[in-house]
């Protein structure tokens, strides 16, 4: 009975999120996942609120933890592993703790933009736009039931390999390791709840990423077919206004009632991406400073102890981690990449992709519905080449050259710290 019960509510929660309705929230996961690893959630009441704080005080205070450690490093220096064991990892949960700070302070922003995602109004009808939306919202929930599987298996193999063998990884007081299995194993499990943060608190910028670049796609196909959708429109209206022995100028008008309506529908569209984008750009760009330059660090801190450990047991934890800082920075760099590419190709398929001067003869009895539709289209043109505006907090902007730069400049401080090795 229990058993039934049980099973149905699990089944009834992989449904939610393994398919896609109308109603479907594509952030419906992260918010739980966002929750369990006590990056954001909206508090009921007082005593809900005080639960949570309660809750994310606990990975600060582990934080503190390898501060402390760090204290007693200079006091009593150790070997060059556990030196850098400390340093990397007050440095990944301080990065943790400033994603964390931006994400809430912006929190308002982001559910507007989540909330203007999950508004699908724009080509609603159209079934080929609904399974692409559909494949969109199960693939990005798979990649954080993934991530957070791998997480899992990561914090699995540190509890088991790395925890009890280093004391750097071990809950001290005033310099010894507490001689509790119980409590270093709690420690652990905190532990392992920054490298949920560390994960998660990237993965609601890339659904956003990919949200917006599929929405951008969907903008782009409907743009490139104004022309037949307009002509097919005006063709199938005429033809029942010529049996009724209508005038000339009568189908004019059928035209140009039918074509400033389909331009200002996916203007629109285009504008309310733009603003949402240029939001979005507003909480990315502080957001990538931080990631960027504690990624630099954290592939040099974690690269140096690779060296010393090779490719061991020990040493793949870290070879998994840098993988991961890597993978992260790649896919901002060529999310924001693709994102302009995508809105430069709005304005080149309307301004290469129709015969705009045949369609858009002048007439003086139609000046106004003209001088309307050229508007429209320059609007959309100029607004699409200027680009998609995202800096790392005003120090360059977000490419895949920047990405290249990442990778080289890791590479030299990596090479500077096995000099300091030797």
């Amino acid at each position: 009975m229990w058993y039934q019960q049980i099973q149905n509510v699990f089944q009834a929660l992989v449904r939610q999120f393994v398919t896609f309705t109308d109603q479907s929230d594509y952030f419906g996961l992260y918010r739980t996942l966002a929750t369990i690893s006590a990056i954001h959630y909206d508090a009921f009441c007082w005593i809900d609120r005080t639960i949570w704080i309660m809750y994310r005080f606990l990975p600060i205070l582990v934080n503190l933890s390898y501060f402390y450690k760090a204290y007693r490093l200079i006091l009593l220096p150790e070997d060059n592993t556990s030196a850098a064991v400390v340093i990397a990892s007050i440095w990944g949960f301080t990065e943790g703790t400033l994603r964390i700070g931006i994400i809430e302070m912006c929190y308002g922003t982001l559910s507007k933009i989540m909330t203007f995602l999950n508004e699908r109004s724009y080509r609603r009808q159209d079934a080929i736009v609904h399974q692409q939306r559909a494949a969109l919202f199960v693939q990005n929930n798979r990649i954080q039931f993934i991530l957070v599987a791998t997480m899992l298996v990561e914090a699995v193999w540190f509890m088991t390999t790395q925890l009890f063998s280093r004391d750097a990884f071990m809950l001290q007081i005033n310099g010894h390791v507490v001689d509790s299995t119980a409590i270093q194993i709690l420690y652990g499990l905190v532990c392992n709840v920054w490298g949920l943060i560390y994960v998660l608190s990237f993965a609601i910028f890339y659904i956003i990423m990919n949200i917006l670049q599929l929405e951008m796609m969907i903008l782009l196909e409907g743009i490139t077919n104004v022309q037949s959708t307009v002509m097919d429109r005006t063709r199938h209206q005429i033809e029942t206004l010529e049996a009724s022995g209508h005038s000339s100028q009568m189908q004019q008008l059928v035209f140009w009632n039918i074509l400033q309506p389909e331009l200002n529908k996916h203007t629109a569209r285009h504008v309310d991406l733009l603003d949402n984008l240029k939001e979005f750009s507003s909480i990315v760009g502080p957001f990538s400073f931080v990631q960027y330059y504690g990624t630099f660090a954290l592939i040099a801190d974690c690269g140096f102890i690779l060296s010393i450990e090779g490719l061991s047991t020990n040493g793949m934890i870290y070879l998994i981690f840098v993988t991961v800082l890597i993978f992260q920075s790649f896919i901002i760099c060529r999310g924001i990449e693709k994102i302009n590419d995508l809105n430069e190709s709005i304005g080149l398929a309307l301004y290469a992709g129709f015969n705009w001067p045949e369609l858009l003869k002048y007439d003086q009895r139609f000046r106004s519905r003209h001088a309307a539709a050229r508007h429209t289209l320059m609007l959309v043109i100029g607004r699409s080449q200027k680009g998609f505006q995202c800096s790392y907090g005003g120090l360059g902007g977000i490419s895949m050259e920047r990405f290249a730069q990442l990778m080289q400049k890791s590479y030299s401080l990596l090479t500077l710290l096995l000099q300091f090795a030797k």
